[in-house]
């Protein structure tokens, strides 16, 4: 699928002098991105949404996602001054207002939305810098990580992710308006659930207990409807190692990438998050044996920091993150999660 030409989406905008140089950047699988460079060698970030994911053109998926990312950011982005261009669009100066009552954590940035253009789906953002995401940085292939560097990174995330989803369910009255994101829903269903199926029933090793497995997938997927409407909040939506990039030399752990965005229930990040982390850290320490060993620092760090930091800033988020329910279904999340990144052999 080819996008439109970076340069002829920001004509006419006030970034249209950011056009010396254009470089894609990799990573995403989802959007096409480039660094855009002025002649005074200032940069900025340009994601672009087409209506199919840039890396598999053959899955549709709506454009809206980028809708969700610049109603994220405008939240997110917290005191920091609103752009121009976004002061004109009451929902996002409302959510940008009710931002700045969201605690901060220190060591954490989400980057500035500095441009959203609806009508030709894309945004332009501030450029972190040629930073690894969490899963490329802490690789069997690059240098040995110090454990201060994944335990800082691992706790900062949890605090950061905790004092959301409590603002988030203090503030569900407003953000309920702006954040169902019935596309993502929608995708990562298909993703989620028809992919574990499908590999579940195809994997050889699993053909006799296949039809109990899918059975348990199903029962998974009701569950999930049925569950209380009291325990939903607002949820980053797809936080996984991809969305972490961290600055060692600055000690900043950056968050990007918000297209999914969502009110869901509590446990979904924190299971995604965790599903994450457990199989980077057994790809740095192939010895480590899951069944047997004790969970990694570097999750405890995680689950540890979110949970004192949900604890005494939001016990009522707390108290419904651990009810029977939730515990289950997180246990559950947690499981067909790690599940269906080992029979994809992602």
């Amino acid at each position: 699928m080819t996008a439109p030409s970076p340069f002829e989406l920001i004509e006419n905008t006030s970034f249209a002098d950011y056009n010396v140089s254009a470089t894609k950047l990799t990573g995403g699988m989802i959007n096409f991105v480039w660094r855009l460079e002025n002649a005074q060698d200032h940069t900025v970030v340009l994601k672009y949404a087409s209506e199919a994911m840039s890396e598999y053109p053959h899955a549709p998926m709506s454009i809206e996602r980028l809708e969700f990312e610049a109603r994220g950011l405008c939240l997110l982005n917290g005191p920091r001054p609103l752009a121009a261009s976004l002061l004109q669009i009451p929902h996002m100066r409302l959510l940008a207002e009710l931002g700045i009552n969201m605690p901060q954590t220190s060591g954490v940035h989400v980057p500035r939305l500095l441009h959203y253009d609806n009508s030709k789906s894309f945004v332009i953002l501030e450029d972190l810098g040629d930073l690894q995401p969490y899963n490329e940085w802490n690789s069997p292939t690059q240098p040995a990580r110090s454990l201060d560097d994944l335990l800082f990174v691992g706790r900062h995330v949890g605090q950061w992710i905790a004092r959301l989803h409590g603002f988030g369910l203090d503030n569900m009255y407003v953000l309920k308006q702006y954040f169902v994101n019935t596309p993502a829903q929608e995708f990562l269903g298909s993703v989620f659930y028809d992919v574990l199926r499908e590999r579940v029933t195809e994997h050889p090793l699993l053909a006799h207990d296949k039809n109990e497995l899918v059975s348990a997938i199903d029962n998974f997927d009701e569950l999930v409807q049925q569950a209380d409407a009291a325990s939903k909040t607002m949820l980053f939506g797809d936080l996984w190692s991809g969305s972490i990039l961290f600055d060692p030399s600055k000690r900043i752990v950056n968050i990007v990438d918000l297209e999914f965005a969502d009110i869901g229930l509590i446990f979904a990040d924190v299971a995604h998050f965790a599903a994450h982390l457990l199989p980077t850290h057994f790809l740095c320490n192939p010895s480590y044996n899951p069944a047997s060993d004790a969970c990694p620092e570097t999750t405890i760090a995680f689950l540890r920091a979110y949970r004192q930091t949900l604890k005494a800033e939001y016990p009522e988020a707390y108290r419904r993150l651990i009810s029977p329910q939730s515990v289950k279904l997180s246990a559950m999340f947690f499981g067909m999660e790690i599940a269906r990144d080992v029979l994809t052999g992602y």
